[in-house]
C-alpha cells in the first residue's frame, strides 16, 4: 500500500510532467506543425516540407513525445486518486488513453508527405501536383483526428476534477476549475467539428477558462504541499 510520502511523490512527477506536456504540445501544434500548412495551398505546403524535411520530423517526434507523456501523467494521477474512487479513477485513464491513440493519428497521417514527396520510384505514375495534393490531404486529415480528439481532452478533466473534489487532497476550487475547464474545451471540439468557422472564436474566449484549471493544478502538483493522509495510519493497529 503506498505511503502519504510516495504520494506526495508521485504527485509532484504528475506536476512535472503535466508541465512538461504543457510544453511540449503547444510547441508541436501551433509553431512546429504550423509552421510547414499553408491553408489552402498544397504546392506551397509541399515546398516548405521538402526545404526543412528535419524539422518537418522533429514536429512527429515532438507530436509522439507529448502523447506518451500524456500516458505518463494520467498513469501517475491515477495512482495518486485510486483509492479516492477507483471508477472515476478508471475512467479518466480510459479517456486519457483514447484521446492519445486518436491523435495519433495525426502523426500517422503526418508521417505520409514526407513518403508522397520523397521522389520515390513507385509513385511515378503520378504528377507532382498529384502528390502535392495528397499531401495536403493527409495533413488535413491527421487535423481531422485532433479535433475529434479535442473531446477527449476536454472529458478527461471531468473525472479529473471530481477526482480533486472528493480527495480533500487539494483546495476544491481546483477540482471546480478542472471541470469547467473540461466543459470548455469540449466545447471547442464540438464547436471546430460542427460550427469550423466559429472555432477560433470559441478558442480565444474559452482558452483562459482551460488554462486556469491546468495552470493552477501544476502549481499545487509542483509546489504545494497535498493533504494526504497516511493510509496506515487510518487502519489502525492491527
Amino acid at each position: 500500500m503506498p505511503t502519504s510520502n510516495s504520494l506526495k511523490s508521485t504527485a509532484r512527477q504528475a506536476g512535472f510532467l503535466y508541465l512538461l506536456m504543457l510544453f511540449v504540445a503547444p510547441l508541436s501544434e501551433f509553431f512546429l506543425k504550423a509552421r510547414f500548412i499553408v491553408s489552402g495551398n498544397a504546392a506551397a505546403t509541399a515546398l516548405r516540407i521538402n526545404a526543412e524535411p528535419v524539422l518537418y520530423r522533429l514536429w512527429l517526434l515532438a507530436d509522439l513525445a507529448s502523447g506518451v507523456i500524456f500516458l505518463l501523467l494520467a498513469l501517475l494521477l491515477y495512482e495518486l486518486f485510486r483509492d479516492v474512487d477507483r471508477k472515476q479513477a478508471r475512467l479518466m485513464l480510459g479517456l486519457v488513453f483514447t484521446g492519445v491513440g486518436t491523435g495519433m493519428i495525426d502523426s500517422v497521417c503526418g508521417a505520409a508527405p514526407l513518403l508522397l514527396l520523397g521522389h520515390a520510384n513507385y509513385l511515378a505514375a503520378f504528377t507532382p501536383p498529384q502528390l502535392e495534393a495528397l499531401a495536403m490531404f493527409f495533413i488535413r486529415l491527421g487535423g481531422s483526428s485532433t479535433v475529434i480528439a479535442t473531446f477527449f481532452w476536454g472529458f478527461w478533466l471531468l473525472p479529473f476534477g471530481s477526482l480533486v473534489l472528493k480527495s480533500g487532497y487539494y483546495p476544491k476550487f481546483l477540482g471546480v476549475l478542472l471541470i469547467v475547464g473540461g466543459i470548455t474545451y469540449s466545447a471547442l471540439g464540438f464547436t471546430n467539428l460542427v460550427f469550423p468557422a466559429y472555432g477560433p472564436l470559441v478558442f480565444k474566449f474559452g482558452m483562459p477558462f482551460y488554462a486556469a484549471g491546468e495552470l493552477c493544478i501544476i502549481f499545487w502538483l509542483l509546489l504545494a504541499e497535498a493533504r494526504i493522509p497516511d493510509p496506515a495510519a487510518t487502519l489502525g493497529p492491527r
